[in-house]
Formats: C-alpha cells, sequence, structure tokens
C-alpha cells in the first residue's frame, strides 16, 4: 500500500491530512458507535501511512544542501565559496578539463569491466524530483536491499545509486561542468552513488570517509528532443520554486544513467558544491547523450533561492598534478 501522493504536499499540509483523517474517524466512530473498531482501523492506517512517508522522504533529510548559503550568483557564487568552504581550496578538487593528451590509457583486457546492477533497468517504486534551490535533482525509492549498485573497472567497492544531481548553464555550450579537450557542453547529469552497506546523515559526511562516486553523463545539443528525458520535463512546472517537491510517474534509471563497459575517463576530485569535500571518485562518460535546445529552456524556467536558475555550474579548478585515466 502506497501513499505516494501525500509526498505532493508540504509538511505542514500533510500534517493536516493526517489531523483531518482522524477527526473523522472519530466522528464517525461516534456515529455508528463502533469506536473500537475504527480507532485500531486507525491506528493501523496511520501507522502504514507514517512508514511511507519516512520510507521515501528520509533521503531528504540526509542530501538536502539547500540550508547552505552559497549560490551562483556574483555575490554568493563559486569565486566567493573559498572565503567560507576552506575545502574549496583544496588541491584535489572538481570539475577539471579532461585533456586528452595528458590521459593514462587504460586498455580493455587489462581491468575487470565495470557492471551495473539489474536495477538499473527495472521500475523503481517511485520516482521524485526536487528543487532544493540550487539545482534539479532527482530521487528514487526502491524495495528494502534494491537499489541499483556499480562494481568493476577502477572502483575498489560496490556503489549503490543516490541520487541524480543536473547542471546547466544559460547557453547552449556552457551548462556543463566538465569539459573534454576545452569543449563544454550544454548540460552534465551527475550520478551519486555512495558504498554500498554505508549509512551516513549527509553526503558531505560520506565524502569525508571516501565514500563518494560519481558517474558523470555529458549531453549536447541536437535538433530532436530527447524522449527519455519527457516523463523529468513534464513536471518541472511543479517544482518551478525553489525547495519544492513532486512524485513523478517512475522510469528506469537507466533511462538517464545509461550503463556502460568502456570508453571513460577516471579521476578523484571532490564534491562540484560546497563544502567542496574531496576524497570523492569520478567517472566521466566520454560519449555525449542527447538535449534539444527547447528542452534546456525548460531548465532555465526553474528558480532558485536567488533568483531564475539560469546557471548553476561550477569552473574548472586546477589539476595539480593529478593523474587521469581512460579506461577504453
Amino acid at each position: 500500500m502506497k501513499m505516494l501522493w501525500l509526498m505532493n504536499y508540504t509538511g505542514l499540509e500533510q500534517l493536516v491530512i493526517i489531523a483531518t483523517i482522524i477527526f473523522l474517524t472519530i466522528l464517525l466512530a461516534e456515529i455508528f458507535d463502533c469506536t473500537k473498531v475504527f480507532i485500531i482501523a486507525t491506528i493501523i492506517f496511520l501507522t502504514i501511512l507514517l512508514a511511507e512517508i519516512f520510507d521515501c522522504t528520509k533521503v531528504f533529510s540526509t542530501r538536502d544542501y539547500s540550508h547552505l548559503n552559497y549560490g551562483y550568483e556574483e555575490h554568493n557564487g563559486p569565486i566567493t565559496w573559498k572565503n567560507t568552504f576552506p575545502n574549496s581550496r583544496g588541491k584535489c578538487q572538481s570539475p577539471i578539463n579532461i585533456t586528452s593528451k595528458n590521459v593514462v590509457c587504460v586498455p580493455a583486457e587489462t581491468f575487470k569491466p565495470i557492471k551495473f546492477s539489474s536495477e538499473y533497468y527495472d521500475l523503481p517504486v517511485s520516482t521524485i524530483i526536487m528543487n532544493d534551490g540550487h539545482t534539479l535533482v532527482l530521487y528514487n525509492c526502491w524495495n528494502r536491499n534494491a537499489s541499483p549498485k556499480i562494481c568493476g573497472g577502477p572502483l575498489k567497492e560496490t556503489y549503490r545509486f543516490d541520487s541524480l544531481r543536473f547542471r546547466w548553464g544559460p547557453g547552449e555550450e556552457e551548462g556543463s561542468e566538465h569539459l573534454i579537450d576545452s569543449r563544454r557542453y550544454a548540460m552534465e547529469v551527475q550520478a551519486i552513488h555512495v558504498k554500498d552497506g554505508k549509512k551516513y546523515s549527509y553526503l558531505n559526511e560520506a565524502a569525508c570517509d571516501k565514500a563518494v562516486m560519481i558517474i558523470s553523463y555529458l549531453f549536447e545539443i541536437t535538433p530532436v528532443d530527447n524522449p527519455y528525458l519527457d516523463p523529468l520535463l513534464a513536471n518541472l512546472k511543479d517544482i518551478q520554486m525553489p525547495c519544492t517537491q513532486f512524485v513523478i510517474q517512475a522510469f528506469p534509471l537507466s533511462w538517464l544513467v545509461l550503463p556502460f563497459t568502456s570508453k571513460y575517463y577516471f579521476y578523484c576530485g571532490s564534491l562540484t558544491f560546497p563544502p567542496c569535500t574531496e576524497n570523492v571518485e569520478w567517472l566521466i562518460q566520454s560519449e555525449p547523450m542527447s538535449v534539444s535546445a527547447r528542452q534546456m529552456q525548460k531548465f532555465r524556467k526553474l528558480c532558485s533561492l536567488h533568483g531564475p536558475m539560469e546557471n548553476n555550474c561550477r569552473p574548472v579548478q586546477e589539476l595539480h598534478g593529478r593523474d587521469l585515466y581512460f579506461y577504453d
């Protein structure tokens, strides 16, 4: 029994709905003189209801960074982060410009291929999108112990899927955070993963524990719409304002997190948003996906905490001698 419709209301509205249910139950119990039956039924119903709420909303309390005082405007943008977030001054920051001539090529026959679990192709229990005031975030709810996992390649651990974050800019050629041979793409979708079997209160806590891995997909402009983005774009109007969330029709994660086994870059960096914690492993898919200019305009209609969300990407950071690998 799923009560996902309740997720489309604010916390106060949820309490009002629950209080109304309790009131009506007591009223009906008085009318029909069957108080005990109604009370027991109400307790069972509310238990299921609250279990569903906390099962699907716990992700927000552990991954929401909207309380941090930062943005992408001149007065609070990336150039100012170093004054507030010491980690952003580190030597292993992300994103970076990946130059092909400086990477170490790793032949396919010398490493264990990356393996995406079958859950990437399965339909999740529910899909929730959120405007956290800085970017668009997508969460999935899965049956227990059934979340998508990835291992192999340069990864020494197994990682489970956490969320998707979307990055874009004001134009069609300035939205991605990572660059390949100095080329910037229209959008970048970052699939955040954490070490399987670990539980953290915040993503920053996981990064401090060297437990975060992010897969990055770059999107280039094409004349035709990408149909796999439609379920997401059709509901952006419901989260146009910051700090709002909405349950949308679920779809397989593989529509946006396309599994691959080769042709990707690997390096060690950081979170690209405050507090910019390091010890994050990055996989960058070298083959871009598609998005149309019309679709990009819909992303830019979202509002941030400081105005229109026209730009939410951090400029590239110095490499500082780090090793870059290309798994061929």
